[in-house]
């Protein structure tokens, strides 16, 4: 006789935020938290970040796509499947904003109220009277990619960069760039003059984030504390 499965019937709901569709979840189980912690384990940064989208492709049951989800995608579905597989809150420090106190306080925050800011920006931009790109915001597939250890805060942004042209317009025609070779890509950013480039950068850093406003008060000094937690790496 076999043995029974567990947790089959449990399942929970949580919105995409680049899409806005709804897809339904499942807790990570045993097999998944054991690659976690190995990836965690092995201090490999690209290693845990891979960890974490085949968790979440793990975990949906809808068929979702690793490189259809944005980097603030992942971020936040992961938080929601980690807050069901090991609880609702997190145990956090926070350092004093008062002058003259550096003093770190404890506190808990609730992961199933954060929320993920929204933009309004303009997927296309026009970079001349004739020429405009259409954009799109950093895929996680394109992040785990391009990163590499050591590499400088600069490459990694142009490899960034590269990879959110989706296409380049005339009045003419519509250029996918993704059946143009990667290294016109490159000089096609490589042409752009200071001003152009920085339109793309405008866009790209109103991508939307993960975040919680959070409020404590120090346990030296007893100043209220107002902070917003943005990203991944400030909720774990």
């Amino acid at each position: 006789m076999a043995l029974p499965k567990l947790n089959e019937s449990i399942k929970y709901e949580m919105e995409i935020p680049s899409t806005g569709n709804i897809v339904t979840y499942r807790p990570y189980l045993v097999k998944e938290e054991k690659i976690l912690l190995q990836a965690f384990e092995a201090q490999d940064q690209k290693l845990a970040m891979r960890a974490m989208v085949d968790t979440v492709i793990a975990c949906v049951f809808e068929p979702v796509k690793s490189s259809e989800l944005s980097t603030f995608d992942v971020e936040y579905m992961f938080t929601q499947i980690r807050s069901k597989s090991v609880g609702e809150t997190a145990e956090l420090k926070g350092k004093c904003t008062a002058e003259e106190c550096d003093a770190q306080t404890d506190f808990t925050i609730n992961l199933t109220e954060v929320q993920v800011t929204k933009s309004d920006a303009s997927k296309i931009i026009e970079l001349s009277d004739n020429i405009s790109v259409e954009l799109r915001y950093p895929t996680y597939d394109g992040f785990v990619e391009n990163y590499k250890e050591g590499i400088s805060e600069t490459q990694f942004g142009m490899q960034m960069m590269e990879d959110c042209i989706v296409a380049v317009m005339t009045p003419d025609e519509r250029i996918d760039v993704s059946e143009v070779p990667r290294s016109e890509v490159r000089d096609f950013i490589d042409g752009m003059t200071n001003k152009q480039f920085q339109l793309i950068g405008e866009f790209l850093n109103t991508a939307p984030k993960m975040t919680k406003d959070v409020e404590f008060i120090c346990s030296e000094c007893g100043h209220e504390n107002k902070i917003t937690l943005e990203g991944l790496q400030d909720f774990f």
